[in-house]
């Protein structure tokens, strides 16, 4: 298909590199280009941080190479964008990080993850099911997978003693944070967790435990949380129907602020392997 014009891809990274050390983020690029080229345009990518420009010089540049579309992945800051002088172009944001709601969004739909997940892994035989996470990745997914999670196993075990969340105040492991759990495995007798953070892995080994048969791990996303259950959040298809989206929104003209922001919610995937393999 002949190039006719390029889609902008917004990386606000200190270091545009980390965008894709985690594989989720890299799968997003990944769908949005090709599906970019599928339909004719060239997916460029704009490293805010090493270009040095406000968001109104931005807007010059994109407009003098005749870019009308663009998409904000995630980042680990937010990048505001002055809804006046950017009534020209047609803006996607992809997942909940740093969400504007004048704005179109792509994202999993993670509350259905959640819901799955407590499912999944009650029908496994584990009954006493914790939920871990940090303060910062709950404030990103806007608490959909504990919401979800914790109402459906509580519906599933109703005779079941409440096991609260454990949610560590920073991203980085640590000392503390690492006695928090174990406290938090032994107090309420919990035989598998639900969490995004990797180094439970590594702290599950350290405290002599055997992932599956002692002690059941799934990731609330397979690719980056280092276990081979869980959920699969499908990033590939998320940037794929991104870039659809938009390329509907340029040909259709429809720049600025949309009158009704649209959340297109793509339906995750279980994946059950051997961490999740509980004793007869």
């Amino acid at each position: 298909t002949r190039i006719q014009s390029s889609i902008a891809w917004i990386n606000n990274w200190k270091k545009p590199s980390d965008f894709f050390k985690q594989s989720e983020f890299k799968r997003y690029f990944e769908g949005a280009k090709e599906t970019a080229s599928n339909h004719g345009y060239n997916l460029e990518t704009f490293n805010i941080q090493e270009l040095d420009v406000t968001p109104k010089r931005l807007r010059t540049i994109l407009s003098s190479r005749g870019i009308r579309g663009v998409i904000i992945p995630p980042h680990p800051r937010t990048y505001k964008i002055p809804y006046k002088s950017w009534r020209d172009f047609a803006v996607l944001r992809i997942g909940f990080d740093n969400p504007s709601s004048k704005r179109h969004i792509v994202c999993p739909d993670q509350f259905e993850g959640g819901r799955l997940a407590a499912q999944k892994m009650h029908e496994a035989g584990y009954r006493r099911i914790g939920y871990l996470s940090n303060k910062n990745k709950e404030l990103r997914s806007r608490y959909n997978f504990l919401a979800s999670f914790q109402t459906t196993r509580d519906l599933l075990n109703p005779n079941s003693k409440f096991i609260p969340p454990l949610i560590l105040e920073s991203s980085v492991p640590s000392v503390k944070a690492k006695a928090s759990y174990k406290s938090w495995l032994k107090e309420h007798n919990i035989d598998a967790v639900f969490t995004g953070l990797s180094f439970a892995i590594n702290w599950t080994h350290e405290l002599g435990l055997r992932i599956g048969p002692e002690l059941g791990i799934a990731g609330t996303s397979i690719h980056d949380s280092g276990t081979d259950s869980g959920i699969d959040q499908r990033p590939f298809e998320i940037g794929a129907v991104a870039t659809q989206f938009l390329t509907r929104l340029i040909s259709l003209h429809e720049f600025g602020i949309p009158e009704i922001p649209q959340r297109h919610l793509i339906t995750p995937l279980w994946v059950s392997g051997s961490s999740l393999k509980k004793n007869p």
